[in-house]
């Protein structure tokens, strides 16, 4: 069943639009009376957010807008995103509702990168907005290494941590650096929330093994803002009343099914600075009806980035795919995924002195995912530096995917 839509919002939003010269020049002789008229606009891509420029998009008065945003360009061309007083009241407010629960009293450090990233932002706003405390300790900055995270959540009684999924793996595994279990040596931390990477269930569940607390996904672009949050059940539920959702075929053409993996592209229907119409995320995603206690009706599951997945034989391993057979091994804190001729091959990072992969789950892998699965037990220090002290010697995105050449 199509969930009802909005047609005079998005009538309005495509209105607004108009007023920026990329918007003119696309939608000129495109009356948007129904769904079906918006499937024959052209679709927006990251290359045309770069091609413009940083005013290309932009259409609201100067006046009017109160922050400036860029991708981080890890993946190709950095992509402006401008947001007015009124966007990011907006965003504050849904984003004071996650599931994660902030009020007076929370002691939240942020953990995201605050150098023209804006989950680090929009969280710390959130937060001080429903009257929580914020310690901004920005990652991938000399001034908070990870010693001195470990040091501040224990010295502060920090009740909620948000930071990527992998940053709160490595943040666990610098406190038993220290001598400290994470499970037991933090008692006022409530709720980890994370955002920037996809949170597959897998990696979920490890969190939550080494934390004991619950774990509260938040999704989002640096060009949209967010896009969904997980509610206090922890199920991610889509922002359905500020953004329109598709979800396209592999190639962009023809809708995927109903509860099928497509290609993520969203449209906004809230009054932006820099609205998009059609604009392709770049992410694998499928939407789930399904009655939630919450009350919401359908949940976003992202499935990791279109261009991080891997193609074998005619299959697809995506991010999720990819945890669920590190889920299966002995090491899952850190791993890298190799393409090689027929199959995967997988390189993790040793837990404990034990750690054997066994010939016969080999197989069974293999069986199970219909591709020739090999893996290799490394060193700790192969995929992430221990020496370096600001995040293992992660500058950038996490890499989970990694061709082999030649």
């Amino acid at each position: 069943m199509e969930t009802p839509f909005p047609i005079s919002a998005l009538a309005e939003s495509l209105r607004r639009a108009e007023a920026s010269p990329f918007h003119r020049e696309r939608l000129r002789g495109r009356p948007i009376r129904s769904l079906a008229d918006l499937s024959r606009v052209p679709l927006m891509t990251r290359q045309d957010l770069s091609r413009e420029g940083p005013r290309g998009l932009v259409c609201v008065p100067e006046e009017e807008l109160s922050q400036y945003h860029e991708s981080s360009g890890t993946t190709g061309e950095p992509v402006p995103a401008w947001y007015s007083r009124r966007d990011l009241a907006e965003i504050r407010d849904r984003l004071s509702r996650w599931g994660v629960g902030f009020s007076p009293g929370d002691r939240v450090l942020v953990r995201f990168p605050y150098a023209l990233s804006t989950v680090a932002h929009f969280v710390h706003a959130a937060a001080q907005h429903a009257g929580a405390c914020v310690i901004p300790a920005g990652s991938r900055t000399p001034i908070t290494p990870l010693a001195r995270v470990v040091e501040m959540l224990r010295r502060l009684d920090v009740t909620v941590l948000c930071t990527i999924s992998l940053g709160a793996v490595m943040i666990a595994e610098a406190a038993e650096g220290l001598g400290l279990d994470p499970r037991r040596d933090f008692p006022h931390l409530r709720a980890i929330g994370c955002a920037g990477e996809p949170l597959s269930p897998h990696r979920r569940e490890l969190l939550e093994e080494l934390w004991r607390v619950p774990v509260f996904d938040n999704y989002g672009t640096t060009e949209t803002g967010p896009l969904a949050l997980a509610c206090r059940e922890g199920r991610l539920h889509p922002w359905r009343d500020l953004f329109h959702f598709e979800l396209l075929g592999e190639r962009l053409e023809g809708e995927a099914r109903p509860g099928q993996t497509g290609m993520l592209v969203v449209t906004t229907l809230s009054a932006r600075a820099m609205p998009l119409v059609r604009y392709v995320t770049g992410d694998r995603a499928a939407l789930v009806r399904e009655r939630c206690a919450c009350g919401g009706e359908e949940t976003l599951r992202v499935r990791g980035r279109a261009e991080e997945t891997v193609r074998i034989g005619g299959r697809d391993f995506d991010h999720w795919e990819l945890s669920d057979i590190v889920a299966r091994l002995p090491c899952r804190r850190f791993w890298r995924a190799f393409e090689v001729p027929g199959g995967l091959r997988f390189v993790v990072e040793r837990e404990h002195p034990e750690d054997r992969v066994h010939p016969g789950l080999l197989a069974e892998l293999s069986r199970d995912h219909g591709v020739n699965i090999d893996v290799e037990i490394s060193p700790k220090g192969t995929l992430y530096d221990r020496s370096e002290p600001v995040s293992f010697g992660m500058r950038a995105k996490p890499v989970y995917v990694q061709p082999v050449k030649g």
